[in-house]
């Protein structure tokens, strides 16, 4: 963000040259009585002075408020380009230097530079006479002080004033990263009468003058109480202009922390992130630069951290409205937004000086163009595409990067001289009060966003309530998917580990005593996740348990739960794995779709048809084994083989296999080590030896 202090056609200053009181009376009336008053006072002094020269003329002040007394001492400074130690000396002629006001000299040229002024104080006494115009420069003082003060307005760090060839401590020449924008400096003078010289060596460093910034507003001498007052009036103007942009950009940054616990709150709603990225930053990089545009800050923070601020916030606005708009970054905006580091290396190169400020404007409203126009055209084409949100953010995302560049090309026209645009680099007047219009966009985009996200933020949270709660219903549900225990089978030892994924999934298992004495064991996985697939393997248990009345052997058994499945016209399938077995060992095994079983560290060949709930013809087969004693049978949900670590590699068939001969609680915590992804179901069954069944 960039700005100027050159003076305007026609702009006022902020102190009235001349003569100037502590309780403000400075109408043109009273201007007028104070000069003629000053002149018929001075008409009785004698002509008592050193020789004619080429010196200003002589400077009249009113000598009736000694205590309020101050004047302007713009004018009868002379100047010379360099730097010479010599050129501080009291007695140097510097009678042939170029004469110049120091208080109007437009744009300061980088280098160094000295300036002298020659003063004779010589205090107002009754019956004096008036010297003529023709005398050296004299400055008639109030009679009666004792000591005078100098006031100077000028970019701090970038003069030295020597008072008769001495320094005067505080006001010195520093490296760029101290020089501030001008401010007011009051150096006690401790003289009332007598010749003076004041000398100032400058330097505008190439980061000074790369903004157009003037060496000097004003400079001022008179009493101590008047140069005080005057201080304060300038200090206050000058940083009661800054109190909006604080105000606003401080709103902006408290904005940015507020999304930051948005964020927290819906940790999947990453639009909340980049906003609170994007005001955060938007409101530090105007903060600073607000600062350092009244001499709060050195210039160097608005180089290095405000400007590049302002294309980082170009960067975070595109992942905002795309994350917003739940889309995923182009490749064209993803170049578009490593082009916006391409002005970071102009911007050190112009803080050197080896690259014109002038084009560094141009350069910087045209590459945040795209931001300020094309992105509202993205939003419209989502829009119409049926994203009715994405219409909310057409105005808003207007508003922060339009006013950027029409305030750079109102700087622009400042530096050109184009004069009609001048008035967009103004701020703008609300009564009293001075607002930049940066900030009138950016508070402007701030209504607009809250807006927009209190919409939104309403709208996810009732998403989330609603999500929350069907959550709920599935667990409750899904926690009757699986038994509270297993049963005890004469001969055998059953074993089960169930670890639920984060949401809520449809594997289940089942072990039910069929009516000849034989046990039905099943293990199945409904696909999808949620409530409706909890409710989908409750409706398939409920089915098992009744059929599992009826005696079926596995073949018989899986068509029916088919059919079931399709007149339920449940959408998604279940995959299951239906074993019924007797007491003396023998298993006979029907497969729809689901993982095979593993006997002895080995994976049995099981015929797998269709899964349950995809077509009424599916036909299914039965495999016949027998559980010896000390033999396990182990049966596993595609949770195992689907487990992933942090590589994105799965566990896979032949790690399974690997752990298939161990406990079903040391195969599901091996599982879940390795990464899981999905609900981990394990179920084994170890047929016991004869002195351990007894």
């Amino acid at each position: 963000m960039l700005v100027t202090m050159l003076p305007r056609a026609g702009q006022q200053q902020s102190h009235v040259p001349g003569i100037t009181f502590r309780n403000g009376c400075l109408r043109k009336s009273l201007h007028l009585a104070i000069v003629l008053l000053a002149a018929f006072a001075a008409a009785g002094l004698t002509a008592q002075s050193p020789p004619p020269s080429a010196a200003s003329p002589v400077v009249l002040l009113d000598p009736s408020h000694p205590q309020d007394w101050i004047t302007d001492i713009g004018d009868g400074w002379r100047t010379h380009q360099g730097d010479d130690p010599a050129w501080v000396s009291p007695t140097l002629d510097d009678s042939n230097w170029q004469p110049v006001e120091l208080d109007d000299q437009g744009p300061a040229q980088p280098g160094w530079r000295w300036y002298r002024i020659h003063l004779k104080l010589s205090p107002v006494q009754s019956g004096s006479a008036l010297p003529s115009k023709d005398q050296t420069r004299v400055v008639l003082t109030p009679e009666g002080q004792s000591g005078l003060s100098l006031l100077l307005n000028g970019g701090e760090g970038t003069y030295t004033l020597y008072i008769d060839g001495v320094a005067v401590p505080g006001p010195a020449v520093q490296s760029s990263f101290h020089v501030s924008r001008p401010a007011e400096r009051t150096i006690p003078l401790g003289i009332a009468a007598g010749d003076i010289v004041l000398a100032l060596r400058t330097h505008a460093s190439p980061a000074y003058a790369a903004w157009h910034l003037p060496l000097f507003l004003s400079a001022s001498l008179g009493t101590a109480d008047a140069i005080e007052s005057q201080r304060q009036a300038l200090q206050s103007e000058r940083l009661y202009a800054a109190l909006p942009s604080i105000s606003i950009n401080l709103l902006l940054i408290i904005a940015g922390i507020a999304a930051f616990a948005l964020y927290r709150s819906q940790p999947t709603r990453r639009e909340y992130l980049w906003l609170g990225v994007y005001l955060f930053l938007q409101g530090t990089a105007q903060l600073l630069w607000g600062c350092q545009q009244v001499g709060l800050f050195p210039l160097w923070m608005n180089f290095l951290i405000s400007d590049p601020f302002t294309y980082a916030v170009a960067i975070v606005q595109i992942q905002f409205t795309f994350s917003f708009g739940g889309q995923r970054v182009s490749r064209a905006w993803r170049a578009y937004q490593a082009l916006l580091l391409a002005p970071l290396v102009l911007i050190i190169l112009t803080w050197q000086g080896y690259f014109s400020t002038d084009y560094y404007v141009v350069v910087e409203g045209l590459i945040l163009v795209p931001v300020a126009i094309l992105l509202p055209i993205q939003l419209l084409v989502w829009y119409r595409r049926g994203n009715r949100e994405a219409g909310w953010l057409i105005l808003p995302s207007l508003l922060p990067a339009a006013t950027v560049s029409t305030f750079d090309l109102g700087t622009l026209s400042l530096f050109f001289a184009w004069r009609r645009l001048d008035f967009l680099d103004n701020p703008i007047q609300f009564g009293p009060i001075p607002v930049q219009p940066g900030d009138i966009g950016d508070l402007l985009f701030l209504l607009a966003i809250a807006v927009v996200m209190f919409f939104r933020f309403t709208r996810v949270s009732r998403e989330q309530a609603r999500a929350a709660a069907e959550l709920c219903a599935a667990r409750e549900i899904q926690q009757r998917l699986v038994p509270a225990s297993l049963p005890e089978l004469p001969g055998f030892q059953l074993e089960a580990a169930y670890f639920p994924a984060e949401e809520v999934g449809g594997d289940f298992y089942q072990v039910l005593e069929m009516p000849g004495g034989d046990t039905l064991i099943v293990v199945g996985d409904v696909s999808g996740k949620g409530l409706k697939a909890a409710m989908t393997g409750a409706l398939a248990i409920g089915a098992l348990r009744t059929l599992a009345d009826e005696d079926l052997s596995p073949a018989a058994l899986l068509p029916r739960l088919n059919r079931q499945m399709l007149a339920a016209q449940e959408s998604g399938f279940i995959t299951c794995l239906c074993l019924r077995m007797s007491l003396r060992g023998s298993v006979a095994i029907a497969n729809a779709g689901h993982l095979s079983p593993y006997r002895r560290g080995e994976e049995i060949e099981v015929n797998s048809g269709l899964p349950l709930g995809l077509t009424a013809d599916a036909e299914y087969t039965e495999t016949f084994l027998q559980l010896d004693p000390g033999d396990t049978l182990t049966l596993l949900s595609d949770g195992i083989v689907e487990a992933m670590n942090a590589q994105h590699q799965l566990l896979g068939f032949e790690r399974a296999r690997q752990l298939s001969a161990q406990s079903a609680h040391a195969i599901a915590a091996a599982a879940q080590a390795f990464g899981q992804e999905d609900d981990i179901t394990v179920l084994t069954i170890a047929r016991l030896a004869a002195h351990d069944a007894v």
